[in-house]
């Protein structure tokens, strides 16, 4: 059994973590997370890139978008639909706003919020260790 030395003084320290110090580190996390997100996101009118935004409290953070159609856009639809539960009766024929017919299999996943996260761990990672750095004073 291995036995880690000052441990306990360590747990002291960092329930002694501030509720400001911890929303701090979540913001500076969701705002990491948050550009990134922008500079993954597709953009035809810059419309879905500008509406991602970012929320946080002491107990955890939000990065998303309240467009009706990002989730077409971030998981796919038809055929390419992450989960496979996109229309399967393809293809399908639309009309779009000026009045001319289309035929789709659906539109390939771009998964920019998910990417943007995974691709923002050790960011993430270094923001809270800053924060606990300082809580513990070294």
């Amino acid at each position: 059994m291995a036995t880690i030395v000052g441990l306990k003084e360590l747990n002291g320290k960092l329930d002694k973590l501030s509720k400001p110090q911890v929303k701090e580190a979540i913001g500076k996390a969701c705002m990491v997370v948050e550009a990134k997100a922008k500079d993954k996101c597709p953009s035809d009118t810059g419309l879905l890139r500008d509406s991602i935004t970012s929320e946080w409290n002491e107990e955890e953070g939000r990065i998303g978008t309240n467009l009706y159609y990002a989730p077409y856009v971030h998981q796919g639809t038809g055929i390419y639909a992450v989960n496979g539960d996109g229309r399967q009766d393809v293809p399908w024929v639309y009309m779009d706003d000026e009045g001319n017919w289309h035929t789709t299999s659906g539109q390939q996943p771009q998964p920019f919020l998910a990417d943007a996260f995974a691709e923002s761990q050790e960011e993430i990672t270094k923001v809270f260790e800053q924060v606990i750095k300082e809580a513990i004073g070294k």
